[in-house]
């Protein structure tokens, strides 16, 4: 008599890892992996040619990469494989100009399925006004459990009402950085897809329908596209303006949560990424919505990393007191990176989602792979 032998990890379709690694959120959509299939499981890798350029040390394309490898890790699972993730290996048969900073998934057999696989295609960036009615401690314990899965990864909260607003008035701060100077700005507009067919042609990017705008402010921001426009709108002390939308949707939260590590390397970027996938998978399962809120971390990081290399004199000394004023609102993330905020609440789903480029057009080797645009 015969026992039937465990699959081995070569013969799984890796294609079923990859779609569902793809669904991970990353900065603006711009999706900065590659995949390249091995024999014992998978490697993911950035995608040079997509990386935005106000990022620091690629620590915001390494949170999205992260979320990837999660999303790939709780797919392995359910396939019945054991994923094992190093940081920086490249195994062979990757070809040579993959990221220093890869993981590697090895698989071995005998995983057991992730309750938040159910999860992974349902979770999206919900950008709408929330309720402001106060997490159940049950909620936010759960989402502090799937954090603590990263032992290097600090996750703090802020859920008492003066705290948010005194948040959101930081985060207004650091969001008129990017509307006012102009390599932010043209990233920005780079990322902005203005309509539907545009928006299935990349299948990356900011679909302006996912931004909850209200009626007609899609236009008027796709007038102020050219640089000259913007700088007009700034003399004429109407960029605050811009703004607004991002400061209220934080007072209409109902807490807020940040991500700090230790020391800004690759291999905590990686981890980060993970714990807030897993965070945020946690976070749909309790009926909650959630959004990233990016702009106060990489200007803290342009200054605290790049010394402020690439920021105005005006800017840098902007970045300095919020970060003052953020050490005083969290005493905790003193003297350690902050990666990522978000906000959290009850919402409606949204109508309209970001959309990801396939399978095939992400993985190395693939005669679909291309350039982004």
């Amino acid at each position: 008599m015969t026992t039937a032998a465990s699959p081995s990890p070569h013969a799984v379709c890796q294609r079923e890892l990859v779609e569902a690694a793809v669904l991970a959120p990353s900065p603006d959509n711009n999706q900065p992996w590659r995949f390249a299939p091995g024999p014992d499981g998978l490697a993911i890798d950035l995608d040079p040619r997509r990386a935005l350029p106000s990022d620091v040390n690629s620590m915001f394309d390494l949170l999205g990469l992260g979320a990837a490898v999660e999303n790939a890790c709780i797919a392995a699972r359910q396939l019945g494989f054991e994923p094992r993730v190093d940081y920086g290996a490249q195994p062979a048969g990757s070809v040579a100009d993959l990221s220093r900073s890869a993981a590697t998934i090895t698989l071995s057999a005998g995983g057991r399925g992730d309750s938040l696989f159910p999860h992974l295609a349902a979770r999206c960036t919900c950008r709408k006004l929330y309720s402001t009615r106060p997490l159940p401690d049950r909620s936010v314990d759960r989402m502090a459990w799937a954090a603590r899965r990263f032992s290097a990864v600090e996750l703090d909260w802020i859920t008492d009402r003066p705290r948010i607003r005194t948040f959101a008035r930081l985060l207004m701060k650091s969001d008129r950085i990017r509307f006012e100077y102009e390599p932010f700005h043209n990233e920005i507009f780079r990322q902005l897809r203005f309509s539907a067919d545009e928006a299935e042609r990349t299948r990356d990017g900011l679909d302006v329908r996912t931004l909850e705008l209200p009626p007609g402010a899609g236009l008027i921001l796709r007038k102020l596209r050219p640089w000259n426009r913007m700088k007009w709108v700034h003399r004429l002390g109407l960029g605050r303006l811009l703004t607004l939308p991002s400061a209220l949707s934080v007072v209409r939260s109902g807490a807020l949560g940040v991500l700090c590590v230790g020391e800004p390397t690759p291999t905590r970027f990686l981890e980060g990424g993970r714990a807030l996938q897993r965070i945020w998978l946690s976070a749909h399962a309790e009926g909650l919505s959630m959004q990233p809120l990016g702009s106060l971390p990489i200007f803290v990081a342009h200054l605290e990393q790049l010394h402020g290399r690439k920021l105005s004199p005006q800017h840098e000394r902007v970045v300095r007191k919020l970060i003052r004023r953020l050490e005083d609102l969290l005493p905790a993330a003193r003297g350690k990176t902050l990666l990522i905020a978000f906000r959290l609440g009850y919402a409606t789903a949204p109508k309209f989602r970001s959309l990801r480029r396939l399978a095939e057009d992400v993985t190395v080797g693939s005669t679909a792979e291309a350039p982004p645009p």
